[in-house]
Protein backbone atom coordinates (compact mmCIF):
# COMPACT_ATOMS: atom_id res chain seq x y z
CA UNK A 1 0.00 0.00 0.00
CA UNK A 2 2.89 2.39 0.72
CA UNK A 3 4.22 2.64 -2.82
CA UNK A 4 0.80 2.72 -4.57
CA UNK A 5 -0.55 5.48 -2.29
CA UNK A 6 2.67 7.50 -2.57
CA UNK A 7 2.40 7.29 -6.35
CA UNK A 8 -1.32 8.11 -6.25
CA UNK A 9 -0.71 11.38 -4.41
CA UNK A 10 2.41 12.33 -6.35
CA UNK A 11 1.10 11.50 -9.83
CA UNK A 12 -2.22 13.22 -9.16
CA UNK A 13 -0.34 16.34 -8.06
CA UNK A 14 2.20 16.26 -10.92
CA UNK A 15 -0.28 15.56 -13.71
CA UNK A 16 -1.22 19.20 -14.21
CA UNK A 17 -4.89 18.20 -14.54
CA UNK A 18 -6.28 19.57 -11.29
CA UNK A 19 -5.28 23.24 -11.14
CA UNK A 20 -2.52 22.65 -8.60
CA UNK A 21 -0.17 25.62 -8.16
CA UNK A 22 2.98 23.70 -7.19
CA UNK A 23 5.35 22.91 -10.05
CA UNK A 24 6.24 19.36 -11.03
CA UNK A 25 9.79 19.93 -9.81
CA UNK A 26 8.53 21.01 -6.40
CA UNK A 27 6.18 18.02 -6.25
CA UNK A 28 8.85 15.45 -7.16
CA UNK A 29 11.32 17.05 -4.73
CA UNK A 30 8.76 16.44 -1.99
CA UNK A 31 8.58 12.73 -2.81
CA UNK A 32 10.60 11.77 0.32
CA UNK A 33 8.15 13.70 2.54
CA UNK A 34 5.17 12.15 0.76
CA UNK A 35 6.63 8.67 1.15
CA UNK A 36 7.38 9.33 4.84
CA UNK A 37 3.82 10.51 5.54
CA UNK A 38 2.33 7.42 3.92
CA UNK A 39 4.83 5.09 5.61
CA UNK A 40 4.16 6.49 9.08
CA UNK A 41 0.39 6.18 8.75
CA UNK A 42 0.57 2.67 7.29
CA UNK A 43 3.00 1.74 10.08
CA UNK A 44 0.43 2.68 12.73
CA UNK A 45 -2.28 0.77 10.88
CA UNK A 46 -0.08 -2.32 10.55
CA UNK A 47 0.70 -2.48 14.27
CA UNK A 48 -2.98 -2.11 15.14
CA UNK A 49 -3.98 -4.65 12.50
CA UNK A 50 -1.58 -7.36 13.65
CA UNK A 51 -1.82 -7.22 17.45
CA UNK A 52 -5.12 -9.00 18.20
CA UNK A 53 -5.25 -12.71 19.05
CA UNK A 54 -7.35 -13.38 15.93
CA UNK A 55 -4.80 -11.58 13.75
CA UNK A 56 -1.93 -13.52 15.26
CA UNK A 57 -3.82 -16.77 14.60
CA UNK A 58 -4.46 -15.79 10.99
CA UNK A 59 -0.88 -14.61 10.45
CA UNK A 60 0.53 -17.81 11.93
CA UNK A 61 -1.08 -19.53 8.92
CA UNK A 62 -0.85 -16.93 6.16
CA UNK A 63 2.12 -14.74 7.18
CA UNK A 64 4.20 -16.52 9.88
CA UNK A 65 7.16 -14.21 9.21
CA UNK A 66 5.40 -11.21 10.77
CA UNK A 67 6.83 -10.02 14.13
CA UNK A 68 3.99 -11.16 16.42
CA UNK A 69 3.42 -14.72 15.16
CA UNK A 70 7.22 -15.09 14.84
CA UNK A 71 7.60 -14.19 18.54
CA UNK A 72 9.74 -11.11 17.91
CA UNK A 73 7.10 -8.84 19.47
CA UNK A 74 4.27 -9.51 21.93
CA UNK A 75 0.85 -7.88 22.14
CA UNK A 76 1.82 -5.73 25.12
CA UNK A 77 4.82 -4.32 23.29
CA UNK A 78 2.66 -3.67 20.21
CA UNK A 79 0.17 -1.75 22.38
CA UNK A 80 2.97 0.29 23.95
CA UNK A 81 4.37 1.04 20.50
CA UNK A 82 0.98 2.41 19.46
CA UNK A 83 0.69 4.51 22.63
CA UNK A 84 4.02 6.09 21.77
CA UNK A 85 3.64 6.15 18.01
CA UNK A 86 0.22 7.75 17.61
CA UNK A 87 1.02 11.11 19.28
CA UNK A 88 4.49 11.20 17.71
CA UNK A 89 3.18 10.60 14.19
CA UNK A 90 0.30 13.04 14.60
CA UNK A 91 2.66 15.69 15.99
CA UNK A 92 5.14 15.18 13.15
CA UNK A 93 2.37 15.52 10.56
CA UNK A 94 0.89 18.59 12.27
CA UNK A 95 4.23 20.39 12.65
CA UNK A 96 6.35 19.21 9.71
CA UNK A 97 4.86 17.01 7.02
CA UNK A 98 1.31 18.34 6.73
CA UNK A 99 -2.02 16.55 6.19
CA UNK A 100 -2.65 16.26 9.94
CA UNK A 101 -6.41 16.14 9.34
CA UNK A 102 -5.97 13.15 7.05
CA UNK A 103 -3.77 11.49 9.67
CA UNK A 104 -6.60 11.87 12.19
CA UNK A 105 -9.06 10.34 9.70
CA UNK A 106 -6.61 7.47 9.08
CA UNK A 107 -6.55 6.78 12.83
CA UNK A 108 -10.36 6.74 12.95
CA UNK A 109 -10.54 4.28 10.05
CA UNK A 110 -7.84 2.15 11.69
CA UNK A 111 -9.90 2.06 14.89
CA UNK A 112 -13.03 1.07 12.95
CA UNK A 113 -11.22 -1.57 10.89
CA UNK A 114 -9.25 -3.22 13.68
CA UNK A 115 -10.56 -2.40 17.16
CA UNK A 116 -14.26 -2.28 16.23
CA UNK A 117 -13.97 -5.37 14.05
CA UNK A 118 -14.82 -3.72 10.73
CA UNK A 119 -12.39 -6.08 9.01
CA UNK A 120 -14.33 -9.12 10.24
CA UNK A 121 -17.96 -7.95 10.49
CA UNK A 122 -18.83 -8.33 6.80
CA UNK A 123 -16.76 -8.24 3.64
CA UNK A 124 -18.86 -5.36 2.22
CA UNK A 125 -18.09 -3.21 5.27
CA UNK A 126 -14.46 -4.21 5.02
CA UNK A 127 -14.27 -3.13 1.38
CA UNK A 128 -16.07 0.13 2.18
CA UNK A 129 -13.51 0.95 4.89
CA UNK A 130 -10.65 0.00 2.57
CA UNK A 131 -12.07 2.28 -0.13
CA UNK A 132 -12.48 5.15 2.33
CA UNK A 133 -8.93 4.58 3.52
CA UNK A 134 -7.57 4.88 -0.01
CA UNK A 135 -9.43 8.16 -0.44
CA UNK A 136 -8.06 9.54 2.83
CA UNK A 137 -4.51 8.26 2.31
CA UNK A 138 -4.55 9.55 -1.26
CA UNK A 139 -5.80 12.96 -0.14
CA UNK A 140 -3.10 13.13 2.52
CA UNK A 141 -0.35 12.14 0.10
CA UNK A 142 -1.63 14.74 -2.38
CA UNK A 143 -1.57 17.48 0.26
CA UNK A 144 1.94 16.60 1.39
CA UNK A 145 3.12 16.54 -2.23
CA UNK A 146 1.50 19.77 -3.39
CA UNK A 147 0.18 21.77 -0.42
CA UNK A 148 -2.87 21.85 1.82
CA UNK A 149 -5.07 23.52 -0.83
CA UNK A 150 -4.35 20.94 -3.54
CA UNK A 151 -7.25 18.55 -2.86
CA UNK A 152 -9.91 20.50 -4.74
CA UNK A 153 -13.18 19.21 -6.20
CA UNK A 154 -11.66 17.72 -9.37
CA UNK A 155 -8.85 15.96 -7.53
CA UNK A 156 -11.29 14.69 -4.91
CA UNK A 157 -13.53 13.28 -7.66
CA UNK A 158 -10.57 11.37 -9.11
CA UNK A 159 -9.63 10.04 -5.67
CA UNK A 160 -13.25 9.02 -5.14
CA UNK A 161 -13.13 7.02 -8.37
CA UNK A 162 -10.00 5.29 -7.10
CA UNK A 163 -11.79 4.56 -3.83
CA UNK A 164 -14.64 2.95 -5.80
CA UNK A 165 -12.12 0.73 -7.61
CA UNK A 166 -10.84 -0.44 -4.23
CA UNK A 167 -14.34 -1.04 -2.88
CA UNK A 168 -15.30 -3.24 -5.83
CA UNK A 169 -12.09 -5.19 -6.52
CA UNK A 170 -10.15 -5.29 -3.23
CA UNK A 171 -11.46 -8.79 -2.53
CA UNK A 172 -8.63 -9.97 -4.77
CA UNK A 173 -6.41 -9.79 -1.68
CA UNK A 174 -8.63 -12.33 0.11
CA UNK A 175 -8.18 -15.11 -2.45
CA UNK A 176 -4.71 -15.99 -1.21
CA UNK A 177 -5.65 -15.84 2.51
CA UNK A 178 -8.68 -18.11 2.60
CA UNK A 179 -7.18 -20.69 4.95
CA UNK A 180 -6.23 -18.14 7.60
CA UNK A 181 -9.48 -16.18 7.18
CA UNK A 182 -11.47 -19.38 7.65
CA UNK A 183 -9.53 -20.12 10.86
CA UNK A 184 -10.41 -16.72 12.38
CA UNK A 185 -14.02 -16.85 11.09
CA UNK A 186 -13.57 -13.67 9.06
CA UNK A 187 -16.26 -12.65 6.57
CA UNK A 188 -14.62 -12.39 3.14
CA UNK A 189 -16.02 -12.47 -0.39
CA UNK A 190 -14.48 -15.82 -1.38
CA UNK A 191 -15.70 -17.50 1.82
CA UNK A 192 -19.17 -15.91 1.93
CA UNK A 193 -20.02 -15.80 -1.78
CA UNK A 194 -17.93 -18.71 -2.95
CA UNK A 195 -14.59 -18.74 -4.72
CA UNK A 196 -16.05 -18.71 -8.24
CA UNK A 197 -18.46 -15.82 -7.71
CA UNK A 198 -15.74 -13.80 -6.00
CA UNK A 199 -13.35 -14.32 -8.91
CA UNK A 200 -16.05 -13.31 -11.40
CA UNK A 201 -16.75 -10.13 -9.42
CA UNK A 202 -13.05 -9.20 -9.51
CA UNK A 203 -12.83 -9.82 -13.25
CA UNK A 204 -15.93 -7.72 -13.94
CA UNK A 205 -14.64 -4.94 -11.71
CA UNK A 206 -11.23 -4.82 -13.40
CA UNK A 207 -12.78 -4.75 -16.89
CA UNK A 208 -15.41 -2.15 -15.96
CA UNK A 209 -13.06 0.23 -14.17
CA UNK A 210 -10.44 -0.05 -16.90
CA UNK A 211 -13.02 1.17 -19.43
CA UNK A 212 -14.51 3.84 -17.15
CA UNK A 213 -11.13 5.34 -16.19
CA UNK A 214 -9.83 5.28 -19.76
CA UNK A 215 -13.00 7.01 -20.95
CA UNK A 216 -12.68 9.59 -18.17
CA UNK A 217 -9.15 10.40 -19.34
CA UNK A 218 -10.05 10.43 -23.07
CA UNK A 219 -8.54 7.09 -24.07
CA UNK A 220 -4.88 8.09 -24.34
CA UNK A 221 -3.02 5.58 -26.52
CA UNK A 222 -0.28 4.65 -24.06
CA UNK A 223 -2.70 4.54 -21.15
CA UNK A 224 -5.11 2.33 -23.07
CA UNK A 225 -2.41 -0.17 -24.08
CA UNK A 226 -0.98 -0.46 -20.58
CA UNK A 227 -4.22 -0.46 -18.58
CA UNK A 228 -6.05 -2.87 -20.89
CA UNK A 229 -3.01 -5.13 -21.17
CA UNK A 230 -2.49 -5.36 -17.42
CA UNK A 231 -6.22 -5.64 -16.80
CA UNK A 232 -6.48 -8.54 -19.23
CA UNK A 233 -3.60 -10.28 -17.46
CA UNK A 234 -5.29 -9.87 -14.06
CA UNK A 235 -8.61 -11.17 -15.40
CA UNK A 236 -6.95 -14.20 -17.01
CA UNK A 237 -4.99 -15.02 -13.88
CA UNK A 238 -7.91 -14.61 -11.47
CA UNK A 239 -10.17 -16.85 -13.58
CA UNK A 240 -7.67 -19.51 -14.69
CA UNK A 241 -4.98 -19.78 -12.00
CA UNK A 242 -6.70 -20.87 -8.80
CA UNK A 243 -4.38 -21.73 -5.93
CA UNK A 244 -2.92 -19.76 -3.02
CA UNK A 245 0.52 -19.31 -4.57
CA UNK A 246 -0.86 -18.06 -7.90
CA UNK A 247 -3.44 -15.90 -6.10
CA UNK A 248 -0.62 -14.13 -4.25
CA UNK A 249 1.04 -13.38 -7.59
CA UNK A 250 -2.28 -12.27 -9.06
CA UNK A 251 -2.69 -9.84 -6.17
CA UNK A 252 0.67 -8.28 -7.08
CA UNK A 253 -0.39 -7.94 -10.72
CA UNK A 254 -3.65 -6.35 -9.57
CA UNK A 255 -1.54 -3.80 -7.67
CA UNK A 256 0.47 -3.09 -10.82
CA UNK A 257 -2.77 -2.65 -12.79
CA UNK A 258 -4.03 -0.26 -10.09
CA UNK A 259 -0.83 1.78 -10.31
CA UNK A 260 -1.26 1.97 -14.10
CA UNK A 261 -4.67 3.57 -13.43
CA UNK A 262 -2.92 6.17 -11.26
CA UNK A 263 -0.75 7.14 -14.26
CA UNK A 264 -3.74 8.00 -16.47
CA UNK A 265 -3.88 11.71 -15.53
CA UNK A 266 -0.20 11.95 -16.52
CA UNK A 267 -0.70 10.19 -19.86
CA UNK A 268 -3.76 12.34 -20.60
CA UNK A 269 -1.66 15.45 -20.03
CA UNK A 270 0.66 14.41 -22.85
CA UNK A 271 -1.98 13.70 -25.50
Amino acid sequence: MIIPVTLLGTLTAASGQFGIVATRTEIWLRLPQTFTWVWLNVFLFSISNQRSEASILEDSINKPWRPLPAGKLDTSQARQLLLLGIPLVFGLCALCLGAAQETAFCLVLTWMYNDLGGADEHFILRNLINGAAYFVYGSGALKVAAGEDSAGAQASLWLFMVACIIMTTMQVQDLKDQEGDRARLRSTAPLDLGDGICRSSIAMGVVSWSVVCLAYWSWSLIGSLVVLGLGSLVVWRVIVLRDAVEDAITYRWWSVWLISIFFLPMTAAHT
